[in-house]
């Protein structure tokens, strides 16, 4: 299964290395936005896939995503088999409507808190974390990538981690740990350092003195606690 994702996750990591940033992120972004676009594509029409939109829908985040396509009708034919499969969820009170309600209620909990493209990402992202797991293990070429990586954003260091200590074992994880530690050591102490410039900034003793690549410094922070 790793050796289908080796391609893409290799090009994260390439691409981050010039451009900075998580390469995690990087790849969380690409899978969310082929989504989208298959969506209000060439999969709209699709049976199975639209049996899975009708049924899962989306969050509110990805209904953002898919109005901002500007493909508004791809998504309003989404969005009429949809409404048509909430209203099937509803069922139609009869002798005894207190368990009609009941059974209407859990079946809208669920499909309002699913969403196919969360679902579809997650699948993938998962398969992705794995694989960059296991090409730590068998391609020093990409050991090299990850030693030359700007840094981690905090979720996806931890999932990364999680994924690779349920596959190494030994000397194999504690050489993994301490590469990684000593990229993510360099990230957070330069996060940290901008923060501090940007705050001293206020100070009126500091009046006039330029802060450069501090001015973000809190959205940066941002994105490294909580991911881009």
């Amino acid at each position: 299964m790793e050796q289908i994702y080796t391609i893409p996750v290799n090009e994260a990591f390439e691409e981050c290395m010039e451009k900075g940033g998580c390469p995690f992120c990087a790849l969380s972004e690409k899978l969310e936005k082929d989504e989208i676009d298959l969506i209000l594509g060439a999969s709209m029409m699709e049976p199975d896939i639209r049996k899975k939109t009708n049924e899962m829908g989306f969050c509110k985040n990805h209904f953002k995503n898919l109005l901002a396509g500007s493909k508004k009708l791809p998504l309003a034919l989404i969005m009429e088999s949809h409404l048509a499969e909430v209203d099937s969820l509803l069922s139609k009170p009869g002798i005894m409507p207190a368990a009609a309600g009941a059974s209407a209620m859990k079946k809208l909990t669920g499909i309002s808190a699913s969403c196919y493209v969360c679902s579809r990402v997650e699948n993938n992202f998962s398969h992705m974390l794995d694989t960059a797991a296991y090409l730590w293990e068998t391609d020093p070429d990409f050991r090299r990538k990850c030693k030359k990586q700007e840094g981690f954003c905090i979720p996806h260091l931890a999932r990364y981690l999680t994924a690779a200590k349920s596959r190494m074992r030994g000397k194999t994880f504690a050489d993994f740990y301490s590469a990684i530690y000593e990229v993510e050591n360099k990230y957070l102490a330069d996060k940290q350092e901008k923060l501090s410039r940007f705050v001293k900034s206020f100070d009126y003793r500091n009046s006039g003195v330029p802060i450069d690549d501090a001015r973000d410094a809190v959205e940066r922070s941002i994105d490294l606690v909580s991911g881009k």
